[in-house]
């Protein structure tokens, strides 16, 4: 089945390989986002101090990064298809466990174990989007792709803010495990990359490793990597304990709560879909450094503002434009997939990606720390100098925008290779 297409229309084949994933990519924010609900009764019941609570958030995005480097390696090994499906099950059956953990240990041990499924979802599965989809349309499908996270935190909002305090944490956790039913459903109709399989038909399945300990993977491998963590750095110290921070000081009700994380997931759904509609338009460089002044500005009047208007919904103007601003991270997916050749994608994108968000085990501890002392905004101000740092950092990537996936391939031919092909005629044949 040929995924390729030049039209300016998206085939079903290339739809259904988006949408795969793209129902990963929700599941994965979901996750993130209702730990932040249930980490108030789950600490209740299980009597944990806040640095206790702050590690099962912590060890999550740990979790995460792991998952990120394996299954980014079995993503360019065994293909991407069958990886996303692996992942989704594997992060199905120990968000079921969760439910019945009768105890702090065993609820960690679960969820880093669940963590690590999610991470492999985003990097094979934007490596799957970027090589499936036209050039001049990459990246607004990219951002559509990233757009996820919103439907993921909204959708978190809403059962953490209406449904947990009905049924309790356990059985959310339980409810929250069989929407992967339909996610594998999607899986079985959704096609495998061509351009991942012409590439193992060259190589029969084996991982280049001489390119992996090259130059030529490690500079944007590592560039990758700070860009993801401070904007994961300025994300998670900022969110991860908001809804904690409204309940218990500001005497919120779980589902007043929940609308500060409904407009957060709208915000952003906004923000990814403006990138990837810039992005092919405006160009990959300019356009993250224009999300990434948004957050910044955003973070500036948030921070401003947040402490003497929390009891206002007219809060939310402001945390709508920082939210909107972070949408920047839905440049990673198009911009980090262009970084890297077919045959180590899915490893150099997603663990550069994920590990970024492993790095921010770090932010959920130090927002524990400073918040019940210094209050709320100066996380938020410490979040907008940190979008400011990124809107920089845009400008050291490659600016890929309407190049086909495949021609990136000469970037990392080996310098060998290229003599060898241009020898002959700077050297004829001697008789």
């Amino acid at each position: 089945m040929t995924l390729l297409n030049k039209s300016t229309k998206t085939t079903k084949p290339q739809f259904m390989a988006w949408l795969t994933a793209f129902v990963g990519w929700v599941f994965d924010y979901y996750e993130i986002a209702l730990m932040t609900f249930l980490i108030v009764p789950i600490a209740v019941e299980f009597q944990l101090a806040p640095q206790q609570t702050a590690m099962l958030l912590s060890l999550q995005l740990l979790g995460i990064a792991v998952g990120g480097v394996l299954f980014g390696f079995l993503g360019d090994k065994i293909g991407r298809q069958r990886v996303l499906m692996l992942t989704l099950l594997i992060f199905g059956v120990f968000t079921l466990a969760r439910a019945f953990a009768p105890d702090y240990n065993t609820l960690l041990i679960c969820g880093i174990l669940a963590a690590i499924g999610l991470g492999g979802e985003f990097g094979v599965g934007q490596a799957l989007v970027s090589e499936v989809m036209p050039a001049h349309l990459r990246g607004w499908w990219s951002g559509a792709l990233y757009s996820g996270v919103g439907f993921g935190l909204a959708a978190a909002a809403l059962v953490g803010g209406y449904v947990l305090p009905l049924i309790g944490w356990r059985w959310v956790f339980a409810v929250s495990c069989f929407p992967i039913l339909l996610a594998l459903l999607v899986r079985f109709v959704a096609p495998e990359s061509d351009i991942w399989e012409k590439q193992q038909a060259k190589t029969k399945h084996t991982m280049d490793w001489k390119l992996i300990r090259s130059r030529r993977f490690i500079k944007p491998f590592l560039l990758c990597l700070v860009a993801g963590s401070v904007e994961f750095f300025a994300f998670y110290g900022v969110a991860s304990f908001l809804p904690t921070y409204l309940i218990q000081y500001q005497g919120f009700s779980f589902g007043k709560a929940a609308w500060f994380t409904v407009v957060t997931g709208l915000a952003i759904f906004v923000g990814s879909v403006m990138a990837g509609y810039l992005a092919d338009r405006l160009g990959r460089r300019v356009t993250w450094t224009i999300m990434a002044c948004i957050a910044a500005l955003g973070s500036l009047v948030v921070g401003i503002t947040f402490e003497a208007s929390i009891q206002s919904y007219w809060v939310l103007v402001p945390i709508f434009l920082l939210y909107v601003g972070t949408g920047v991270a839905a440049m990673f997916g198009m911009v980090f997939s262009e970084q890297f050749p077919t045959r180590v994608r899915s490893l150099g994108m997603g663990s550069a990606l994920q590990l970024a968000r492993g790095v921010s085990f770090f932010p959920p501890l130090i927002a524990a720390a400073v918040y019940p002392i210094y209050g709320y905004s100066v996380l938020v101000f410490g979040g907008g100098v940190l979008f400011a740092i990124l809107a920089v950092l845009g400008w050291m990537f490659k600016e890929n925008a309407g190049r086909d996936i495949q021609e990136l391939e000469a970037n990392f031919a080996d310098p060998v290779d290229h003599l060898d092909q241009e020898r002959p005629a700077m050297e004829p044949e001697r008789h």
